[in-house]
């Protein structure tokens, strides 16, 4: 077993966008810093083709505030890289219908809190009307009834994007290995002293270790998590689907669905990306099998908002990249109780890219100032286990 001699102040395990955007910010603060990705930069859920929300439309409203943070690095990098981020603000709507069974007032209910909440959690939103969605976006059906619009909303090249911040990091003195995969944290009195390579060398710790490897996360984190410490969590393969353009449309904005789980997206070449619907088969190996119900379901909801989008050809599915999910859809996030020294963050949940910047910069202020901030709490595996301790602890009157 092999060694290297020199141990950096900060060694992040995971090469996504979390771990390299991470690594430039904590490069760039002075940092010394060493990141291993198991395969190349951008080879799990930051990567693939097409282009990726960077919404706070529709969030989870605990992930706002830190979303909001994000959506402004993501418009500060794109500005101040060599060559940007690949980030197109181009705003982002949530389109509504009456579903069968359900009530307009309801509906427009929904519509009113949802951009209330977003505005006064750091998403400015605004309600338009069916008059305004159509002359906004005129291919959508006619049954639209309004829409939520997030002006600060856009896409994003992810796989690009990860890359330049691999590449910006690097220049910024962090060290970025590939090819290095962790297989065991190695630690002593409290504290990670360093990570064990699949090639059996020992990369050794400084001062913190980060864990921002997503779908493996949890598997490295296991020998050293306490039993509350894990949370529920499962692996899904997402599914984009790319379908021609054969009449010249134009979707102007990043368009979700309020009642049906579909993104449509048209990226630079006019190309038409539709994603956030059914997903495929995840196998014991890792691979991912095809699935034509899924294909047919996520199309479908796609005509059924798009009707012109039926005059299209399909181009091809990419199901290829693992994503982890939490039980509520928000990210993990903390710090191990038997090692002070290591971080974490993973569950994604399909949206991480989005607000990978928030919390990356979050990340980046705990460790520069040794504090966790507030911003972080509500995404601690804690959620999962306080609520039932507290009510353990109870006493139940007898009148109740």
């Amino acid at each position: 077993m092999s060694s290297t001699t020199q141990a950096s102040e900060v060694v992040i395990v995971g090469g996504g966008i979390y771990g390299t955007s991470l690594a430039y910010q904590l490069a760039s603060a002075g940092r010394s810093v060493t990141l291993l990705e198991a395969g190349e930069i951008a080879s799990g859920a930051s990567g693939g083709p097409g282009e990726r929300g960077v919404r706070a439309n529709g969030r989870d409203f605990r992930e706002l505030p830190v979303c909001a943070l994000s959506l402004e690095l993501w418009k500060h990098y794109q500005e101040t890289f060599e060559g940007g981020v690949g980030y197109r603000r181009i705003g982002g709507i949530k389109v509504f219908d009456v579903p069968y069974g359900h009530r307009e007032h309801e509906v427009r209910g929904r519509m009113e809190a949802m951009a209330a909440a977003q505005s006064s959690l750091g998403a400015p939103s605004e309600i338009w009307s069916r008059e305004e969605t159509l002359s906004r976006e005129p291919e959508l059906a006619s049954g639209i009834i309004g829409a939520v619009h997030c002006p600060n909303d856009g896409v994003g090249d992810h796989t690009f994007a990860t890359r330049q911040f691999a590449r910006e990091a690097a220049k910024a003195g962090a060290t970025i290995r590939t090819g290095a995969k962790v297989v065991e944290i190695l630690h002593a009195r409290g504290a990670a002293t360093g990570v064990k390579l699949a090639s059996g060398e020992v990369v050794p710790v400084g001062d913190k270790l980060v864990v921002v490897a997503n779908a493996g996360a949890q598997d490295l984190l296991k020998p050293i998590f306490r039993p509350h410490e894990f949370s529920p969590v499962w692996n899904l393969m997402p599914q984009m689907l790319y379908v021609t353009n054969p009449l010249n449309k134009t979707v102007n904005h990043l368009l979700s669905h309020a009642h049906r789980r579909l993104a449509v997206k048209q990226i630079p070449d006019g190309t038409l990306m539709l994603s956030g619907g059914a997903h495929v088969a995840h196998t014991p190996d890792g691979l991912w099998k095809g699935s034509l119900s899924a294909l047919t379901q996520n199309i479908t909801d796609a005509i059924m908002t798009f009707p012109f989008i039926d005059s299209s050809s399909f181009l091809k599915a990419d199901a290829s990249r693992v994503e982890t999910v939490a039980a509520d859809v928000i990210p993990l996030i903390g710090q191990t109780e038997a090692l002070s020294n290591t971080l974490y963050g993973y569950a994604w949940s399909g949206h991480g890219f989005a607000i990978s910047l928030g919390f990356t910069k979050l990340f980046t202020d705990w460790i520069l100032t040794g504090t966790k901030p507030e911003a972080l709490e509500p995404f601690s595996p804690a959620r999962f286990h306080q609520p039932a301790a507290a009510l353990a602890t109870s006493v139940v009157s007898r009148a109740a």
